[in-house]
């Protein structure tokens, strides 16, 4: 019975065994599947079969690459980082530089994503100065546009969108992307050349038509500025993105009513950008509590970019309200997305948050350090001497 029973637990263990190896995944298995799920934009998913696939064998450079990858659509920074960094070797052949070359890029993105622009820059010049993989130089070249425009370097994003554009002049998303950099270099007719540019090679494109709107308001150019709209509405409506865009339309027309209603449609349907233009129309309307609800809304959406902008108007809307504790957190978490167009406006809103809450000694600490940046301000020179009024001590505040 002894050598029966035994020899059944063998068996058992022997059968156990054959299954697990049947149904058992190699690497390159979870490698092939993070792939697939990452270009079906389940990330999530992508991440951890491919991290997966690198604790089952650590040595391949296209695990960390494609893992760091998934990090990034995934928020995960500085894991994304790691990854990149160890994908790449120090060796003079062909292979291990295209490795570099992607892992470099991918740092780029990583960094461009988390605000780290003059990182970013640095990254994508080290990958440009590989020679191998010459086809990726466009893509690299366009997020080092990218990141150089976010920086507030304007001269220096203009070359770089013309060197591509010089090689391809059939992308339209650069002509776009060039004439707001033309329009920041107070380049008007330019700026308007290269939006036309745009819509010339993409005439359903909405985002082309909204620029170039949006540079005709700035100038003071209504009448152009309605005709632009109207060209963009006779889009032909087919899908609920082309409804959400026409909603848009509605919105910049002013025909709030309406776009309320069809914004409200479309962010059922998956588009929450909405609740950025319905923040505005309720901004207009002076309904501020409606406004911080939206905006809030959109900021908390994880498939929406991080925009200072954007936590700015909801400070300013809770200003409004009185609220200025609740505003001098979204002041602060704001700036820390070093976005180079709304830090000025930030900066400046949190002075006077602080200056209504009462505090004048951090306004006025704040204020010193705001005219250092910015010299030129006549309207904060004149609220600098109002705060010191307020400072029965402010000969003890060291100026420097």
């Amino acid at each position: 019975m002894k050598s029966k029973s035994v020899k059944s637990v063998v068996m058992l263990l022997l059968v156990g065994t054959l299954l697990g190896g049947c149904s058992g995944k190699s690497a390159n298995d979870y490698y092939k599947e993070g792939i697939q799920f990452f270009k079906s934009k389940e990330y999530e998913k992508a991440s951890e079969d491919l991290s997966k696939a690198l604790e089952m064998n650590p040595e391949r450079a296209e695990y960390y690459i494609d893992y760091g990858m998934s990090l990034i659509m995934l928020g995960r920074y500085d894991e994304a980082i790691q990854n990149f960094d160890s994908a790449m070797l120090d060796k003079d052949n062909a292979i291990v530089k295209q490795n570099n070359k992607t892992a470099l890029r991918g740092k780029g993105i990583a960094y461009l994503k988390s605000h780290n622009y003059t990182e970013a820059i640095i990254q994508f010049d080290n990958a440009l100065a590989i020679n191998e993989l010459s086809d990726l130089n466009m893509d690299i070249l366009y997020y080092k546009g990218n990141a150089e425009q976010s920086a507030g370097l304007y001269e220096d994003a203009l070359k770089t969108y013309t060197a591509i554009l010089d090689k391809k002049n059939s992308d339209a998303a650069v002509y776009s992307s060039r004439a707001f950099v033309y329009n920041k270099l107070g380049a008007y007719d330019k700026s308007i050349a290269d939006y036309d540019k745009a819509i010339d090679l993409n005439k359903d494109n909405y985002d082309y038509y909204f620029g170039k709107y949006a540079l005709m308001i700035e100038n003071n150019d209504t009448e152009g500025a309605a005709e632009v709209l109207k060209q963009a509405s006779n889009i032909k409506v087919v899908t609920q993105e082309d409804k959400y865009n026409l909603a848009k339309i509605h919105y910049f027309m002013g025909e709030y009513d309406t776009a309320i209603s069809e914004l409200s449609d479309a962010f059922r349907n998956g588009f929450t950008e909405s609740y950025y233009y319905l923040g505005e129309i309720y901004e207009k309307e002076e309904d501020y509590e409606s406004a911080v609800y939206n905006y809030s809304m959109f900021i908390d959406d994880e498939t929406q970019v991080k925009s200072a902008a954007v936590y700015n108007k909801i400070a300013m809307c809770l200003m409004k309200l009185e609220k200025y504790e609740d505003a001098l957190s979204y002041i602060q978490a704001g700036i820390k997305l070093n976005d180079f167009s709304t830090n000025k406006a930030l900066k400046r809103n949190e002075i006077i948050a602080y200056e209504h809450a009462g505090k004048f000694e951090k306004a006025y600490a704040l204020m010193m350090d705001y005219l250092k940046n910015y010299p030129d301000d006549e309207e904060a020179i004149k609220e600098n001497e109002f705060l010191k009024t307020r400072l029965p001590e402010v000969s003890t505040i060291k100026e420097e």
